[in-house]
């Protein structure tokens, strides 16, 4: 343990500068468009969700910068590293999904900042408002925790491909990336899509109710609403393939990628 967190500190040192500026551009802008639409405080919910996108694909391309830099310019200090690739591995995703987070929660002030100084406007109670942010919050954040590893460890992989492939394909290694990218795209889509997939995941149904939605909505309005379904079967069989991509990305690190 103490091995892997020796290796999250030395993410953290290599990461902190950078994520740091963005996190403080991050917020400058928003406190800027906090000022320049007080009038209009509706608006400032179009950064939150470009600030959400943001998040949702920060991790993948931390991952894949990340990787594909050490593996190109010092790859004997990971292939004579005594930790195993998975520790390597798991130590950059933390970190890309620490940032992640960070980045969530600028989003989430400029929200309640929001709520604060619109709620008379739309006579909605503040703490009405607010009770719906943090509920509907804590699902995107579950949802973006999520979608972000899927992809970055998508992302760490195609890096991986592109170094292991150096001394077969030579300067067309790139071509291994492209490949891995439109199997993690347009390959998985096809699975997903299949009716052998759907059969074999769509069962353990569950359904995911906005409980603070009446306090805000009319009844006559929040009736219509009948939740959003989703099955445990499709998540464990993401799951299994983010898992089954990471083992991959670490055993191709440990016994194919060279100097």
């Amino acid at each position: 343990m103490s091995g892997w967190l020796n290796l999250l500190k030395k993410e953290y040192r290599m990461t902190k500068t950078s994520a740091f500026v963005l996190l403080g551009m991050l917020i400058i802008a928003g406190l800027w468009g906090v000022y320049s639409n007080r009038e209009h405080w509706g608006i400032i919910f179009a950064p939150a969700s470009l600030l959400l996108i943001f998040a949702v694909f920060y991790p993948a391309f931390y991952m894949l910068k990340s990787v594909h830099s050490e593996l190109k310019h010092t790859p004997h200090l990971w292939l004579h590293c005594p930790q195993p690739a998975w520790k390597l591995l798991s130590a950059k995703l933390t970190t890309a999904v620490a940032v992640m987070l960070a980045i969530l929660a600028v989003g989430a002030v400029f929200v309640y900042i929001t709520i604060l100084n619109t709620h008379e406007r739309i006579g909605i109670p503040a703490g009405d408002l607010a009770l719906l942010a943090t509920e509907v919050g804590a699902y995107l954040t579950v949802i973006v925790v999520g979608a972000s590893i899927y992809m970055a460890v998508w992302g760490s992989l195609i890096a991986i491909a592109i170094a292991s492939t150096r001394n077969v394909l030579g300067r067309y290694n790139w071509l291994a990336g492209i490949g891995t990218f439109f199997v993690a795209t347009w390959g998985m889509d096809a699975l997903y899509e299949s009716w052998v997939y759907q059969t074999l995941t769509q069962w353990g149904s569950l359904k995911i109710n906005i409980l603070s939605l009446n306090k805000v909505l009319p009844s006559t309005v929040n009736n219509h609403f009948e939740g959003i379904n989703i099955y445990a079967g499709e998540m464990l069989g993401i799951l299994l393939v983010t898992v089954i991509v990471f083992a991959l990305s670490a055993w191709l690190i440990d016994n194919k990628v060279e100097v």
